[in-house]
């Protein structure tokens, strides 16, 4: 899982427009295992082919990649994935308002009104992913006063998810351009297994 930076810009395109959420919250889903094709992707969602091209194209492209191709009667069709499908996007905004933009967890907002995908642990669950971010991240549990308060004006309590702590580790790292990397094994993380029902 890793925490990165989406300018504002680029996230008040796509959260306030209803389809471009839902190509990336479903095209999030259906490559969680495999690449899919955007025949399918278009099939899933309800819309015609070029529609979904468009948005692609157009809105989207920094989001997903061509991840293979076949050859299908005498054209190639793509078979495209998320270009960064463990990434979790925040956005800043004013007065220490942090954004969430999160399509495998169709979490798209405020922080304080959508909360992280994390929220659905038991805290039991929470407590054992901590000790994955303790010993595969430079975050640490302790938070300064500054950030605590930037939690709380957010809503969130410190130090209790693993998001939540990411997020800071996160703005740790914005100003000189690095993003925060947590390793949580895929069969351990209770969002994975109960939401996309990994094994």
């Amino acid at each position: 899982m890793e925490i990165a930076h989406i300018d504002p810009e680029t996230y008040s395109g796509i959260v306030n427009h209803k389809m471009r959420k839902d190509i990336l919250r479903t095209l999030y889903r259906m490559a969680i295992d495999a690449p899919v094709s955007k025949e399918e992707l278009a099939k899933e969602l309800g819309i015609g082919y070029h529609q979904l091209v468009y948005q692609l194209n157009n809105h989207l492209r920094e989001f997903w990649e061509v991840k293979k191709e076949l050859k299908k009667r005498g054209t190639y069709m793509e078979l495209i994935a998320p270009s960064k499908p463990h990434v979790i996007f925040i956005s800043l905004g004013k007065e220490q308002r942090i954004y969430i933009f999160d399509p495998l967890a169709n979490l798209f907002g405020p922080l304080s009104n959508v909360g992280v995908r994390c929220d659905i642990c038991s805290d039991a669950e929470a407590k054992r992913c901590m000790k994955f971010i303790n010993t595969s991240c430079s975050c640490t549990p302790s938070s300064t006063v500054a950030e605590k308060a930037i939690l709380e004006a957010n809503g969130r309590k410190v130090n209790q998810r693993p998001v939540d702590t990411a997020i800071i580790c996160a703005l740790r790292r914005i100003s000189v351009g690095h993003n925060c990397v947590i390793d949580i094994p895929c069969n351990t993380c209770a969002f994975l297994k109960r939401t996309i029902k990994i094994i």
